[in-house]
């Protein structure tokens, strides 16, 4: 092999394996951060379907709360 006397082979170009370490921690760090938000959002904004105290927001309030309607106030089905 050839050396031009610097104590390296000409055309041998040295890997610099250890660059990019900064910005690999800054993405951990950030997935970190946006996972531990979207865990906080989700407990202070969750609401069980089957918790009785959750309302059905697709429906007004005063549908919601009103009594069910009796077997003889419902329309009439025909077959």
């Amino acid at each position: 092999m050839a050396s031009n006397g610097e104590g390296h082979v000409v055309g041998y170009t040295p890997a610099k394996t250890n660059e990019g370490w900064g910005a690999a921690l800054f993405i951990c760090a950030l997935t970190a951060a946006l996972a531990l938000t979207a865990y906080v959002i989700h407990v202070k904004t969750f609401e069980d379907f089957t918790d009785p105290r959750s309302r059905d927001l697709g429906r007004p309030t005063a549908v919601h709360e009103a009594p069910a309607a009796s077997a003889a106030t419902a329309p009439a089905v025909q077959h």
